[in-house]
């Protein structure tokens, strides 16, 4: 999916929602895109691989799980002592934090500097399996209707999406294969949940408030100290993986992070008006480190 229609997606929920004004079909679509459709999704990119697949991902794994870590504990310290009074924004920083956008926006983007997509699928496949359970159980915990840590933990695991995960995975770990034509199936219909999310995405948008604090704080937390600690010590790594891993651990919040924080009613409107603003602002520049050559001295080439 190219950004041109990702942009159009955003727009096209945001005027449909100007215009029919009924909050019950937009829910719908966000049950269907969330629920539903990001289950087959989860299925299909996960069951549809092979164990030698996922051995693949330790090094960029480990990536992931060091920038996740990095953005949950600073995030949370953050929250912990700077914003004491709003427990839901609290939760939200640490959602946005540790989920990025690797796939929709991280993929054209890392193209623009190799044509090597690999090491890209692979920080995204991590990513998307560590950080979905992950900001499922932040968003319920933090949510306006939030339980006890082990309820919590119970509805996490009940959410489709991250069961799927967990099943998906014990098949791999096991070895055994599903069906081809079940992968290609579940693929068909899970890759829907994408254009759907970004309608619902679009239909979130409040312009009326742009919150300029909360924009500032999730880009420090979500991209600009991943940035700086890929860079700092991966440079000696071939193109491929620097830029992959550099671009990927440093994108903006995920369309689907703040879906998922809209499903749970979690600062709905703030997070989605900051993940739209972070989008905007990185492919950005994005293109300008492209275009001033500055992305090649980056990586020291």
């Amino acid at each position: 999916m190219s950004i041109p229609v990702i942009l159009v997606l955003i727009a096209a929920g945001f005027i449909l929602k100007s215009v029919i004004r009924k909050d019950g079909i937009f829910n719908f679509i966000g049950i269907l895109a969330n629920d539903i459709l990001l289950s087959f999704f989860v299925l299909a990119s996960i069951a549809g691989r092979s164990l030698a697949y996922l051995m693949g991902l330790k090094e960029v794994f480990f990536y992931v799980v060091v920038v996740v870590i990095l953005c949950l504990v600073s995030s949370y310290a953050y929250g912990r002592y700077f914003i004491r009074e709003d427990r839901g924004w609290r939760g939200s920083l640490m959602v946005l934090s540790i989920f990025p956008n690797t796939a929709a926006l991280g993929f054209p983007l890392v193209a623009i500097f190799t044509p090597d997509l690999t090491p890209a699928v692979l920080y995204s496949a991590a990513s998307s399996l560590l950080a979905i359970p992950l900001a499922t159980f932040l968003t319920i915990r933090y949510s306006q209707d939030s339980h006890a840590l082990r309820e919590t933990v119970a509805r996490t695991f009940s959410f489709p999406p991250v069961t799927v995960s967990l099943l998906s995975l014990i098949l791999v770990l096991s070895g055994i294969r599903l069906p081809v034509k079940l992968i290609n199936l579940a693929q068909a219909i899970g890759w829907w949940c994408l254009p759907l999310m970004l309608v619902y995405f679009g239909s979130r948008l409040q312009f009326r408030h742009i919150p300029v604090r909360k924009i500032l704080e999730t880009g420090f937390f979500r991209v600009i100290l991943p940035f700086f600690l890929v860079w700092l010590t991966l440079r000696a790594r071939s193109e491929s993986v620097f830029y992959a891993v550099l671009i990927e651990s440093s994108m903006p919040p995920a369309i689907m992070a703040a879906s998922i924080l809209a499903r749970h009613r979690l600062k709905a409107e703030e997070s989605t008006a900051v993940t739209l603003v972070l989008t905007l602002v990185a492919i950005l520049l994005i293109f300008i480190l492209k275009i001033s050559g500055f992305g090649a001295s980056l990586a020291g080439l």
